[in-house]
């Protein structure tokens, strides 16, 4: 049975994390994750103008953002930028049920995006943290697992992990994920104000 414990010191963390994770989306992944299929010219405006939103997001103007990306919305109701970005924005806030919405919106023509995934996968541990839900972080745990299958040099998913194992008391284990994200090409980023944490409840093997 997972162990699900000290919620109030891990909304600290999920509102930095979103943040950071939100800073490591580049102009060419947002293109990149919208040139699957042709575009029609009004998804094309709404790619565009979602665009903008994460510029925004990235900046911290989160009612700029939030405006943008209802403005891809205009355009188009099912780009899946703009609702990546709107599910952002409620993670950000704690607001996890309309966060987790927008992701499930998002997915089917996101699924290949593996930053996508990992932001997925994140809040989904920090809403079944919070709702003390061993079924909604057990799942985290698979799409974090899935996503390490593909991508073993993703640092962020590591890190997000390691972070939902800590909430769970698996504390040996998430050194272990931890261990792995510091090889990757992205180790140096990793958050350490988390490892603090880690390191108060077990010492780094």
């Amino acid at each position: 049975m997972l162990k699900l414990h000290n919620f109030a010191v891990a909304l600290l963390i999920v509102i930095t994390s979103q943040i950071s994770v939100a800073d490591t989306i580049d102009g060419a992944q947002i293109k990149n994750a919208s040139s699957a299929v042709q575009r029609t010219e009004f998804q094309k405006l709404a790619d565009k103008t979602s665009a903008g939103g994460w510029e925004a997001l990235r900046a911290g103007r989160l009612d700029d953002a939030k405006y943008r990306f209802n403005q891809a919305f205009l355009f188009d109701k099912s780009n899946g930028l703009a609702l990546w970005g709107i599910a952002i924005i409620h993670a950000q806030k704690g607001e996890y049920k309309e966060s987790l919405k927008n992701f499930e919106k998002a997915e089917p023509s996101l699924s290949d995006d593996l930053d996508f995934s990992a932001d997925f996968s994140r809040t989904l541990g920090y809403a079944g943290v919070a709702a003390r839900s061993e079924d909604m972080v057990k799942d985290a745990f698979e799409r974090f697992k899935k996503i390490y299958e593909k991508s073993p040099q993703h640092g962020m998913n590591l890190q997000n992990w390691a972070i939902i194992l800590f909430y769970t008391g698996n504390y040996a284990e998430a050194w272990e994920k931890v261990k792995l994200a510091e090889v990757t090409p992205n180790g140096k980023d990793i958050d350490q104000n988390f490892i603090a944490l880690l390191q108060s409840k077990m010492a780094r093997p």
